[in-house]
């Protein structure tokens, strides 16, 4: 018999043993005014805007680290994005750092924009540099989630400055995801269909009679354009209509060229559908004294912004001779003047009436003073170069005599 012995073999790992963690790891961020910060239920009121923290240096033991001095940057974490961007320097008006001693900021104020919306978290962080010469921060903290009210279409639309010359191409809301389901003018409040197209709608706020009955008005930044990519439809693949009420929109909110729009939407309407055109707001007269005036006047070309989205219209204009705007982008002018318009310079309307019911051709009103076209305004602002179109929902938008 042949014995098979086995022996056993010890085999020894190598270890590598690396230095224990040490110094800051994390900043803690404890809100200890106000007492409240509300839910997704209950939320704060518009005049909360100074949140009061402490904030400790924490080592890998969860201690303090006295040792730990830097100036510590703010942001708000709203609506799917940091504000300000990583890279950009604290300006008036936006969160200002905070500077930490021996470890703590105890007591630190931080004054919340007023464009900030929607559940809010605050981020801290030690990144210095701006711009070309930014470095990101190795230590952060964030606070528990403030509860601010969800934007209003008035929020989308409104400039921080009327008078700045981005007023007519910025929003403080650009690059965000919003969420609009509620009316600024509460329970009479509602959300309109202003008009459709074949590729979007727009949707005012308007403040109607109890209950929501007709006649409803709306004001300035009531208004905004939301772009489908094809036939706008509601949740259920519903075609939308002129009158509709709906219960909420949400999407990517952008500037196109001067226009705000919102993309990539859902649309939900109620589940009774709700659709009335006496609730449409009457569109507003523009006064081709004052609105063509240059941004520091405060009542000049913010008018149009003012109505971005919403219906204006022009009483006893004159149609001017067709262009290459016609023949390439199908719109013909019009000049607010009237019958002692040139057609020149550029205090001018392009309207565009392509895809509509309205079937006259526009050469055939050359030198004719309308006294009435109503249309939707949507403008092209790049720097200075500002053009002012308007689309007529059909033929019951223009009064040819």
């Amino acid at each position: 018999m042949k014995r098979i012995l086995y022996g056993t073999m010890l085999l020894a790992a190598c270890v590598e043993q690396k230095d224990p963690l040490t110094g800051t790891q994390s900043i803690s961020v404890a809100i200890s005014a106000p007492t409240s910060i509300g839910s997704v239920d209950v939320r704060l009121p518009d005049s909360q805007r100074t949140v009061t923290v402490n904030l400790a240096a924490k080592d890998a033991d969860g201690n303090t680290d006295t040792s730990f001095n830097a100036e510590i940057r703010v942001y708000a974490q709203f609506l799917g994005t940091l504000t300000p961007d990583l890279d950009t320097a604290p300006a008036p008006g936006t969160l200002q750092p905070i500077q930490m001693t021996n470890g703590v900021a105890m007591g630190a104020t931080v004054t919340i924009p007023d464009a900030v919306l929607g559940p809010t978290t605050l981020w801290f962080d030690n990144g210095t540099g701006y711009g070309d010469r930014y470095e990101h921060g190795l230590v952060t903290g964030t606070s528990p989630t403030l509860w601010f009210r969800d934007p209003f279409i008035s929020d989308l639309q409104t400039p921080r400055d009327e008078t700045a010359v981005d007023a007519l191409s910025l929003t403080p809301l650009s690059d965000k995801q919003i969420a609009v389901s509620d009316s600024r003018y509460g329970a009479n409040g509602r959300l309109v269909i202003t008009s459709t197209f074949a590729q979007g709608y727009t949707v005012s706020d308007v403040q109607c009679g109890a209950g929501g009955a007709p006649p409803c008005t709306a004001q300035a930044y009531d208004h905004v354009m939301v772009f489908t990519f094809s036939a706008p439809r509601d949740q259920e693949g519903r075609t939308l209509r002129v009158g509709d009420v709906i219960s909420q929109f949400n999407g990517g909110l952008t500037e196109f060229n001067g226009l705000t729009e919102v993309g990539f939407p859902r649309t939900i309407v109620p589940e009774t559908p709700d659709n009335n055109p006496a609730r449409l707001p009457a569109p507003v007269t523009l006064d081709p004294d004052t609105w063509f005036g240059p941004l520091s006047t405060g009542n000049g070309i913010i008018n149009f912004e003012r109505n971005e989205g919403g219906p204006i219209e022009l009483l006893n204009a004159k149609v001017c001779p067709l262009d290459d705007d016609y023949t390439t982008y199908k719109q013909w002018k019009l000049d607010p003047a009237g019958a002692m318009g040139t057609c020149t310079g550029n205090k001018l309307i392009n309207v565009i009436t392509q895809g509509t019911d309205f079937t006259t051709d526009p050469a055939t009103l050359v030198g004719r003073v309308l006294p009435r076209v109503v249309g939707i305004v949507r403008p092209v602002n790049i720097g200075s170069f500002n053009v002012w179109i308007i689309y007529p929902r059909g033929t019951s938008d223009i009064r040819l005599q």
